[in-house]
């Protein structure tokens, strides 16, 4: 009889459930790889990239659609994710579609590229660059303002003082090109980045210019002369009702009865020491009025019965004709006609402007009188500003004329009369026979000095030789120049100069030396 092994219930049990499990466990084990690889498979797949063009200042929305949680980073820090009132260089969202707010600064924005900023998302270990933000490149500006604040589109040039205004650009700047009758305060504008700088102009100190309405142009150019911008200037000329003579003395003068010898007299020094200055035929001035448009008032002074009184010209009938003032173009010359007895005068220049206001009134307007002697004078405020001259006519001594006037300026810019010395020399005065005037004077202190030969106007009735021994020097115009009635010596070096220079002053006409003037070395 075969015998069979009979398996209890509880052994049955129990080798069921082991096997069970074991077949539970490998289908689960088999389920997690399967969704492993569905989710590495959905990771790979990003967005198509795109490409936001976009301008410093903007905030640009940008959407995309991504299929499982994902995170962007932008690669530059111009280019930032706003969430509500933060800016972040990050940020992170889940799958769908999606809708970002970018804000785009001016950090870093350059003048002549664009700049790039780049979109990079991270799903899982993998990344991709989802957009190209295009920042546009910046544009250069620059603005002028006046001292309010206010942006205008000209700049206002002053007269005797500076005006101001102010200039800002995005870049660093210069003033470069400008007019030459354009005076810079400090002689040059220069700006940072952003930042408001004040400038201040004015017309320089020259007749030519000051006198007369002026427009030109001042350019200010980057630090790399890529770009320049270019403000008109507007100069409106000078006060119409200011007046300016130049370089003039109006008091101390006389001259001859005949007309022809002018001398004024001048004090300098601690030491009250004299010197005095002689003019031929005429006394050149120059005047700087708005267009050269000015009145000429001439005004005799008369003592009667012990009493003063002022004669002006055409007023009330009187006539003061003996005094004259020709020219044009602010340069004029007084003369005197021949008198036969002393008598003295004034000239006044008024600015055409002015004397409309006073011309009703000259008298009035002109002239006051002292409440306690009743003596007449003219008043202090146009003695100050538009007094030319005041002249006194007279029987004058016999003296020698001067032949030459010198002058230079002195280390501080002050006008200096240099004394010449009337040649005895009988070996000097034969290589000159028939001439009496040969004077003599050493170099002065100056590399120029001025030689006034008191003959009227150079070129049209004089001109000049000038000589170092054998050489003739006359067309060298950088040591010698002449220029309406007078020549300028010049020598960069006057210590060079080791021999004698002789000037001879020619009449244009008659080819006649008139006078010479020998300049020697300066040995001090």
């Amino acid at each position: 009889m075969k015998k069979f092994k009979q398996e209890t219930s509880l052994m049955l049990m129990r080798k069921f459930s082991l096997n069970g499990f074991l077949a539970i466990l490998f289908m689960a084990f088999c389920m997690s790889a399967c969704s492993d690889d569905d989710e590495d498979d959905a990771a790979s797949v990003f967005p198509e990239k795109q490409t936001v063009n976009c301008k410093a200042g903007d905030d640009k929305e940008f959407t995309f659609k991504a299929n499982a949680n994902w995170q962007l980073t932008s690669s530059a820090t111009w280019c930032r994710f706003v969430t509500g009132e933060m800016e972040n260089y990050s940020l992170s969202g889940t799958a769908g579609t999606q809708t970002v707010k970018l804000r785009i600064t001016d950090e870093a924005v350059e003048f002549e590229a664009p700049t790039t900023a780049q979109l990079v998302m991270m799903i899982g270990a993998d990344k991709a660059i989802i957009a190209d933000v295009v920042r546009g490149s910046k544009n250069r500006s620059l603005k002028i303002y006046d001292m309010e604040g206010n942006e205008i589109q000209e700049i206002e040039v002053g007269y005797d003082d500076y005006l101001s205004f102010k200039v800002e650009a995005n870049f660093r700047f210069a003033a470069t090109n400008r007019p030459e009758w354009l005076d810079i305060n400090g002689n040059a504008i220069v700006g940072s980045i952003n930042e408001r700088v004040e400038g201040s102009v004015k017309v320089i100190n020259e007749p030519q210019y000051a006198k007369y309405a002026q427009n030109g142009k001042l350019t200010f150019t980057d630090e790399e002369g890529i770009e320049s911008y270019e403000f008109p200037l507007v100069y409106k000329g000078m006060n119409p009702k200011g007046i300016k003579i130049i370089n003039s003395n109006p008091w101390n003068w006389e001259v001859s009865l005949d007309g022809k010898t002018f001398t004024q007299t001048s004090s300098s020094g601690a030491s009250g020491s004299t010197s005095s200055s002689t003019y031929r035929n005429f006394v050149p001035f120059t005047i700087q009025a708005f267009n050269d448009d000015f009145e000429v008032v001439y005004i005799e002074k008369k003592t009667e019965y012990g009493m003063t009184r002022m004669l002006i010209n055409g007023d009330e009938g009187e006539v003061v004709d003996w005094m004259h003032l020709t020219g044009e173009k602010g340069n004029v010359r007084l003369k005197i006609d021949e008198g036969f007895e002393e008598r003295e005068g004034f000239v006044l220049v008024i600015p055409s402007a002015l004397y409309q206001d006073i011309k009703d009134d000259l008298w009035g307007n002109l002239i006051e009188r002292d409440p306690e002697t009743y003596e007449q004078d003219i008043k202090f405020s146009y003695q100050q500003s538009n007094l030319l001259i005041n002249i006194v006519q007279k029987q004058k001594k016999q003296v020698d004329e001067q032949a030459f006037k010198i002058t230079y300026f002195d280390a501080d810019w002050v006008t200096q009369e240099v004394d010449c010395t009337k040649v005895t020399d009988s070996d000097i005065k034969d290589q000159y026979p028939g001439i009496n005037d040969i004077y003599t004077m050493e170099w002065p202190d100056a590399n120029s000095f001025t030689v006034d030969p008191l003959e009227g106007d150079y070129e049209d009735v004089w001109i000049f030789k000038l000589m170092r021994g054998d050489v003739d020097l006359s067309n060298e115009s950088e040591i010698i120049e002449g220029s309406e009635s007078s020549c300028n010596i010049y020598l960069e070096d006057p210590t060079s100069l080791t021999e004698e220079l002789h000037l001879s002053i020619i009449n244009k006409e008659s080819g006649e030396t008139l006078k010479v003037l020998i300049i020697t070395p300066n040995y001090n």
